[in-house]
């Protein structure tokens, strides 16, 4: 299978990423690794050549988000005349064997009009199945894009900067006519968010909830808000997968421990949107 991959850093746990990393470098011909973090960890580049030889690493000395990078991975997958490009996350990782199991299930069958394949992130939530399934929408991290298709589909939304930019993109996959495609089977380790135990305001029992950093409330509302109201073509399914992802603040606006810090970034991203403010904070 001729498929580049790419991460994209923000600060990360050198052990960590180079544990995450071996999962899967072996299955692809090139690994470009973008940093976002504002100062380069130390001894990151020495850790990452110690991983594979053909491994890019590449510092920018600016966190200038997801969409942009993503869009120089593209770029840089077809200058070097690769079929498809796996974008995966920092903290993401597959069970040994799986990204093999992966790559074989895509080219066991003739999927010539899927532009972007995925995995599962939640097991819990999606029941793994045999047979592949066609998704609204697929998370980043873990998916396998198919490079040829993406001229149609488009760059992915760099006005948005992280949240949400897979989502958009996702529904501009099904605008353009190409597909979706979740395998379900394969499960990815990868964290959605930070938890943290909070009592239920209905029965008063505990749970673990899923939180985000301030910074990400922002992100979320502004781009949430955006895709409701600004963006182009989406259906009304759509709409409401956006207003799903939209609640999952509610748990940040109960339960977060930084309160205040949520609360004003949550006004500020209803004010971003409401001034047209686009890219980064």
């Amino acid at each position: 299978m001729n498929i580049a991959g790419v991460v994209i850093l923000y600060h990360p746990d050198i052990q960590l990423l180079s544990e995450n990393i071996k999962t899967y470098v072996q299955g692809v011909k090139q690994l470009y690794i973008y940093d976002n973090s504002e100062t380069k960890t130390p001894g990151i580049e020495e850790a990452l050549s110690k991983l594979h030889p053909f491994i890019q690493y590449h510092y920018f000395n600016a966190n200038e988000g997801i969409a942009k990078r993503l869009n120089r991975a593209v770029e840089d997958a077809a200058k070097n005349n690769y079929d498809y490009l796996l974008t995966i996350d920092q903290d993401s990782s597959f069970k040994e064997g799986d990204f093999e199991k992966y790559k074989s299930q895509i080219q066991s069958a003739a999927y010539t009009n899927v532009a972007q394949f995925g995995v599962n992130c939640q097991p819990n939530l999606t029941i793994p199945k045999e047979q592949p399934e066609e998704a609204l929408t697929l998370i980043t991290s873990g998916s396998i894009l198919n490079v040829s298709l993406l001229k149609k589909v488009g760059v992915f939304n760099e006005d948005l900067f992280i949240d949400f930019v897979d989502a958009e993109f996702s529904y501009r996959v099904i605008q353009n006519g190409h597909i979706n495609l979740m395998f379900s089977n394969i499960i990815l380790n990868h964290a959605l968010g930070k938890l943290i135990e909070g009592r239920s305001l209905a029965n008063f029992n505990k749970t673990l909830r899923i939180t985000h950093t301030p910074i990400r409330v922002y992100y979320i509302i502004r781009n949430g808000l955006y895709l409701l109201f600004k963006a182009k073509g989406l259906n009304a399914i759509m709409k409401k997968d956006v207003l799903r992802c939209i609640k999952i603040l509610k748990n940040d606006l109960i339960y977060n421990p930084e309160l205040v810090s949520v609360y004003k970034n949550l006004f500020s991203g209803i004010f971003a949107f409401l001034s047209n403010k686009k890219g980064k904070k």
